[in-house]
């Protein structure tokens, strides 16, 4: 595959990327932790006070020497200073800044623990090389090794060791995403993407002085749970996620291990350890739900840590529970001056030259005169095919099927060109950018999955060359899962016609529970009798569809807590505002 291939597939990374890429930019400060006078100082401060930490000194205007740290987004600055300082990673007097006063850079010190290899002379010419985690700090490693949690790859501790399990989940990774072996260039796009939903979520290592103990928490998209005696209860607003947090005596630690042995029923073998100050449960549910107990015994008491999610976000529960540690932990980020943050800078600068060669060539292109080039007969777009979508941001993203747009030359939505963000054809789901109009909606998604014989309303515009406008149908979900077991879709009575794929499949509050993507076919019985499923549909569940525009940097509109339930007229207006017409052109 060619490097442009490459680059054409992280394009989509790019708002992420440029926010890694400066460490003084508009929307980015850096971490300061002392001041010094002069350079010897700074340096002795650093190696000495700051020696756990890879740091950066600045020279000041003022010839002051600033010893900084890592970088983090300013409007989310006042809010990691508090944590870090609660945290004890920090002085009580650091402070952020954007650097308007320094003058050049002075040296760069690598932690004690994770001295920095030489990166290569040319990043550039070496993004194309095999990984070399050989030339990554151990909290490059560590960082890696988190986005390939959250990725679904990797299944192990988060301690910056990179070894077999490591190497392992960077190849699958680098197999699925690109149909590649691991490069250099991967680690960028990998890093993009969990520094994107870090920051949307406020996901960092917070450090809990009642427990004694360290985890990863959403610290902007979380909601308390249901209040208990026992337990203080959280729930990550963006998934199915749950952190159960508890401090008690041997009898209470060991009830509480019973009980997750109690749910396990024998699924699949649960993975137990047992010592005379630690404990771990993990097991599997009959429906493929997860369950992890981990507890310390701390100043003479057990503290526990509970994390639960159902199975289609077993990433994120995989990556919370590698994050589990006893004492303070050291917060997931990695250094700015690294061999990382190079590689990200050199990407970014690929990118841009890259789009400056595309706007000289086509402006060479317009520069030819019609008599130079040879005679063709123009041919209109051939309309091929239609489906419906929905909006689901403000900026214009649609949601739709991946075979919808498959194949297509030009994509109109409201008879707008269109243009292709992303696609997965494993979920077969599709996300589209067009101008939206002033009267569009967004469409909102329900918090919860559908129940079983849920009363539901499937909207789009099937046999739009027939019928010719918007359709609503009702109907019920009749099946939890797809054919052959699949989870990720449910089975609906709603009838479906061609060009209803990609529509919105709504409950009785108008929120999205699923997106219509096929029907039953016809089939011939062994007697030659023909046999013709009715009403028997299937829909993507809306977690799903979720997960998908999570990973392509949309945050999904939620319907809120007990939303009224509408009246079917008013669902359907509703439904008119956010529903839309695909037609698709060769």
């Amino acid at each position: 595959m060619t490097f442009r291939i490459f680059v054409l597939l992280i394009t989509f990374l790019m708002p992420s990327l440029v926010v890694a890429q400066s460490l003084f930019g508009p929307n980015t400060c850096a971490i300061v932790l002392s001041s010094k006078p002069n350079e010897r100082l700074a340096i002795q401060e650093a190696r000495t006070r700051f020696s756990d930490k890879s740091v950066t000194i600045y020279e000041a205007r003022n010839g002051w020497y600033a010893v900084t740290w890592i970088a983090v987004s300013t409007s989310k600055a006042r809010q990691k200073l508090d944590r870090f300082k609660a945290q004890g990673q920090i002085p009580k007097d650091a402070l952020c800044s954007q650097g308007k006063s320094y003058i050049r850079k002075a040296i760069h010190i690598a932690a004690a623990r994770s001295a920095a290899p030489q990166a290569p002379f040319d990043v550039e010419a070496s993004l194309l090389s095999p990984l070399d985690a050989g030339l990554l700090t151990r909290a490059e490693k560590r960082f890696l090794q988190l986005a390939l949690a959250f990725e679904g790859d990797y299944v192990g501790l988060l301690d910056g060791s990179w070894g077999k399990f490591s190497d392992r989940a960077m190849a699958s990774y680098a197999a699925r995403e690109f149909k590649s072996r691991a490069l250099n260039l991967h680690m960028t796009t990998l890093a993009a993407r969990v520094y994107a939903q870090l920051e949307r979520d406020g996901w960092a290592m917070t450090y809990n002085d009642a427990l004694g103990m360290s985890y990863l928490f959403p610290h902007e998209a979380y909601r308390q749970g249901a209040p208990s005696k026992d337990f203080a209860n959280f729930e990550h607003s963006r998934s199915s996620l749950k952190l159960s947090l508890s401090r008690g005596s041997d009898a209470k630690v060991t009830t509480l291990h019973r009980y997750a042995l109690d749910a396990h029923r024998g699924y699949e073998p649960a993975y137990t350890v047992r010592k005379t100050n630690y404990a771990v449960t993990a097991i599997t549910k009959s429906d493929k739900s997860q369950l992890y107990v981990r507890s310390h015994f701390i100043n003479g008491y057990w503290s526990s840590v509970t994390v639960s999610a159902n199975s289609y976000d077993l990433n994120i529960f995989r990556a919370v529970t590698a994050s589990i540690a006893k004492g303070h932990s050291a917060d997931l980020s990695f250094e700015t001056n690294g061999y990382l943050m190079a590689n990200i800078e050199t990407t970014v600068a690929v990118l841009e030259e890259q789009k400056k060669n595309d706007v000289a060539k086509d402006f060479e292109r317009a520069q030819v005169t019609p008599n130079a080039l040879p005679a063709r007969v123009s041919q209109a777009p051939k309309l091929v095919g239609t489906g419906s979508g929905f909006l689901v941001s403000s900026s214009g993203a649609v949601l739709t099927n991946e075979h919808v747009t498959q194949g297509c030359r030009i994509i109109e939505i409201d008879g707008k060109r269109a243009e292709r963000v992303a696609e997965n054809a494993a979920f077969d789901l599709a996300l589209l950018s067009f101008e939206a109009g002033e009267n569009d909606k967004v469409a909102r998604f329900a918090n919860g999955p559908a129940g079983l014989n849920a009363d539901i309303t499937v909207v789009g515009y099937p046999l739009n060359s027939v019928l010719g406008g918007l359709n609503v149908a009702r109907g019920a979900v009749s099946g939890q899962i797809g054919v052959g077991g699949d989870g990720t879709r449910m089975q609906i009575s709603a009838p479906v016609q061609p060009g209803n794929s990609g529509g919105p499949v709504l409950d009785k509050t108008g929120a999205v529970v699923g997106v219509v993507v096929s029907r039953l076919k016809a089939r011939v019985l062994d007697d030659g009798a023909l046999d013709i499923p009715q009403n028997v549909n299937f829909a993507i569940r809306a977690e799903i569809a979720k997960l998908f525009l999570f990973q392509n940097n949309v945050r999904p509109a939620l319907a809120g807590f007990e939303p009224p339930r509408l009246e079917p007229e008013v669902l359907a207006s509703s439904a008119a505002s956010f529903t839309k017409l695909i037609k698709c052109y060769e």
